[in-house]
């Protein structure tokens, strides 16, 4: 079913990112009551859409909580798309009163900057690889707190260093912002190391030719060795597939070691992997 014309502007004003947030929704409105603990499937600076096991109505007023950072606010149902099974759920979407990162997502898109009232969280209210250097900043409390921290980047993968990386074979949508400039790219996770990170091959960038956009990244990277401010969510809705369809086996003319070497992750052991990753940074400095 087709989203409403209104719920398109209201939730894609801003970029959505695929990711699980635990919320509790209560209804505002006296004559609708409901309280629902539930969890987002998608977020941005102007909404959410989560699934729920009961219909609500359009329009009424709710408030959004979110239990673990005691942080609430108000919103509106703008969407209800029935899911069907058994027992039958819904998707709702919900359009904040305020926008803003009422999430917690410290380094958030760019385009997520709107104007915004602070939100009360008292508790009384309820081609070349290139090695990117990193010092990670202070934490800012959000939801999930990940401390990614990129060490490599090729024209065709990366290594993100963080200790609770995404398993294997988990899509992923990468904010890098650099430069005041944002690239947006979708990759899938190839090899993932617990305490340690993951290595993930990029399938597309968005809105540009995914060659093109990674080298252009890598050169604002090497020219300006800026910390680069890092997001990385899951991605909905692609399927492995169609993903490695997308994006096609490296010219020969033009290897990329990094990527070989994260394909190949899953078959080396830790030290292996790592042993590896280090031989390629001393050959590129």
């Amino acid at each position: 079913m087709s989203p409403s014309g209104k719920t398109q502007h209201a939730i894609r004003r801003s970029t959505r990112l695929p990711l699980e947030v635990p919320v509790l929704v209560t209804s505002l409105d006296p004559g609708q009551p409901f309280s629902e603990r539930c969890n987002t499937t998608l977020v941005n600076a102007h909404g959410c859409g989560l699934i729920v096991p009961h219909a609500l109505a359009n329009g009424i007023p709710v408030r959004l909580e979110i239990v673990s950072a005691k942080r609430h606010t108000t919103a509106r149902v703008s969407e209800v798309v029935p899911l069907g099974g058994d027992p039958e759920t819904w998707l709702v979407g919900l359009e904040l009163d305020v926008p803003g990162n009422f999430w917690g997502i410290e380094y958030a898109p760019s385009d997520w900057k709107v104007e915004e009232r602070r939100i009360d969280e008292s508790p009384s209210h309820a081609a070349e690889q290139t090695r990117v250097d990193q010092t990670p900043a202070a934490a800012a409390k959000p939801v999930r707190s990940h401390r990614w921290r990129l060490t490599d980047i090729s024209a065709g993968a990366c290594y993100l260093e963080e200790a609770a990386p995404f398993p294997a074979g988990t899509p992923v949508l990468l904010s890098i912002r650099v430069l005041d400039a944002e690239c947006l790219l979708e990759g899938v996770v190839r090899v993932s190391h617990a305490q340690t990170g993951m290595g993930v091959e990029f399938t597309r960038a968005q809105g540009h030719d995914l060659r093109a956009r990674v080298a252009e990244l890598i050169g604002q990277l090497t020219e300006s060795r800026e910390v680069p401010r890092i997001f990385v969510g899951r991605k909905e809705g692609r399927k492995e597939g169609k993903d490695a369809a997308e994006n096609p086996a490296p010219d020969p003319e033009s290897p990329d070691p990094l990527l070989e070497l994260i394909r190949s992750g899953p078959s080396l052991t830790v030290e292996e992997f790592l042993k590896a990753l280090r031989a390629q940074r001393h050959a590129a400095e």
